[in-house]
């Protein structure tokens, strides 16, 4: 396995696979694998040398001479975990880069078919990568960013994807997402609406318009998903349309999912980690991996 740093253009098409260190990121170890005997992708497992801020006491520090050590070592043995995990049934390689792993991992989604992170909350020294790590990834990288779950395996019953949209049935990008993966795992695909005004609001017009409003939904629904479903025959569609939160539902929904997939916002200068707000809490709070979707 290659475990040359280097400033070479990412291979096209790799599953790439953010990872820390041996023994810590098994579960995206297991959904890129998945993904890989699937489609017969091959994976990149990437690790980013950065700095934690604030810094360290200056004695723990890495010099850079350090960096050039560990950075091949992490991948490599990796390498050697994920080998073990797959027994060698999937193409992999390896490589450092220094710099946030944020960044890092948004430049080598150029030309990715997907980047997976696995993500865990900030208690505990074992921390891998956190909430702000993974929402700049999704709201920079150029292709869908999946984020596991540390408890998640595969084999787990859950038959369905989940695909949260806005009331127009959008956008199209995170649609088309969901078909695609329903379609090649062999399950129900959810489409999910839901609203929800501040309260003094949403009581005085729920009462007035909710029935209608949720059968106008569904209608709409209906409509833009008939124009995927010819690619898409073998898939079967469950329109939800729900008086909630929209995070909320997609959390409560992503119990007995095999994945929610949401879009983003675009990027802005303002906000680098900027993903919405439904897309962080789902990304924050959900019991499925999590897949985030560039939009436009």
């Amino acid at each position: 396995m290659d475990t040359t740093d280097t400033t070479a253009e990412p291979v096209t098409g790799p599953v790439v696979v953010g990872v820390t260190g041996p023994g810590r990121e098994q579960a995206a170890l297991r959904f890129a694998a998945e993904l890989a005997r699937r489609d017969g992708s091959p994976i990149l497992l990437v690790h980013a040398v950065h700095q934690p801020y604030p810094a360290p006491p200056p004695s723990v520090l890495l010099a850079r001479e350090a960096a050039v050590d560990v950075g091949p070592w992490v991948v490599q043995e990796v390498g050697r975990e994920l080998k073990e995990l797959t027994d060698g049934a999937v193409e992999a390689r390896g490589v450092w880069r220094e710099g946030p792993p944020a960044r890092v991992l948004a430049e080598m989604s150029v030309g990715a078919r997907l980047v997976v992170v696995q993500h865990r909350g900030a208690h505990g020294l074992r921390r891998l990568f956190t909430g702000s790590t993974v929402t700049g990834l999704a709201a920079h990288a150029a292709c869908p960013v999946v984020s596991v779950p540390p408890d998640w395996r595969p084999g787990v019953t859950n038959d369905e994807v989940v695909v949260g949209v806005h009331e127009e049935g959008g956008p199209r990008e995170v649609l088309e997402a969901g078909f695609t993966w329903a379609e090649a795992t062999g399950v129900a695909l959810r489409v999910v609406h839901a609203w929800r005004l501040d309260a003094v609001y949403d009581d005085i017009i729920t009462q007035r318009v909710a029935t209608e409003w949720r059968e106008e939904q569904k209608r709409v629904l209906a409509e833009v998903v008939a124009g995927l479903e010819s690619p898409h025959p073998g898939v079967r569609v469950v329109l939800e349309v729900r008086h909630q939160w929209p995070s909320d539902v997609l959390v409560d929904d992503s119990r007995a999912a095999s994945l929610v997939v949401v879009g983003r916002h675009g990027p802005r200068s303002w906000a680098p980690h900027h993903v919405g707000s439904i897309a962080r809490t789902v990304l924050r709070e959900a019991s499925s991996p999590v897949m985030v979707v560039p939009v436009g």
